[in-house]
């Protein structure tokens, strides 16, 4: 069995979301559809609390398969959905994953998906068994390369159509982490 909790600090809790907090979900999203949208396909206006609902359920079904698995951050203060952190595209033979992250409009600036990076980086490789996680941001999204960066990721350089987005191949960014690259403490 493997945590659903995977940080927590007096600011911050990172965990998995039920499909009860669904609601939470969906007002995050429309908090920051302008800005998760210019880089993410699924999200646009038409987002609903539904969409928000069968995200949570898949969610779940995803994570008893060990498919994905996501993790919502959670403001310790509010109990507001801050942002996102998932574990996807886990091919075990190699034991290999990508992640993907988002943090709402209003909470960015504050280090948050770095520490939410460098949590869920220990989660796969200490739980998981997991030994190569990959970042991969579009090229011109300098805000999630920064993340990258800032969580201690290896830059792997452009890579040229890695990503296709809104129908249209595009350049992205590929880092990676192994074991040895987090530090010894969360940010």
């Amino acid at each position: 069995m493997t945590s659903r909790l995977i940080f927590r600090d007096e600011h911050i809790e990172i965990r998995v979301p039920t499909e009860l907090e669904a609601p939470l979900h969906f007002e995050a999203i429309q908090a920051s559809v302008k800005e998760i949208s210019a880089w993410e396909s699924w999200c646009d206006t038409g987002y609903s609390l539904e969409d928000s609902r069968t995200y949570l359920i898949e969610s779940y079904v995803k994570r008893q398969r060990g498919l994905e698995y996501r993790f919502c951050l959670f403001d310790v203060a509010s109990g507001k959905i801050i942002g996102s952190i998932a574990l996807n595209r886990i091919v075990q033979e190699y034991k290999t994953a990508n992640i993907g992250y988002w943090i709402r409009s209003d909470f960015t600036g504050r280090s948050l998906a770095v520490t939410a990076v460098q949590a869920i980086s220990r989660f796969a490789f200490q739980e998981l068994g997991l030994t190569r996680l990959e970042i991969v941001a579009l090229a011109k999204n300098q805000r999630s390369r920064r993340v990258a960066e800032k969580s201690g990721a290896f830059d792997e350089g452009c890579h040229r159509n890695r990503l296709y987005y809104q129908g249209t191949p595009e350049d992205a960014w590929v880092y990676s982490l192994i074991p040895g690259d987090l530090p010894q403490k969360l940010v």
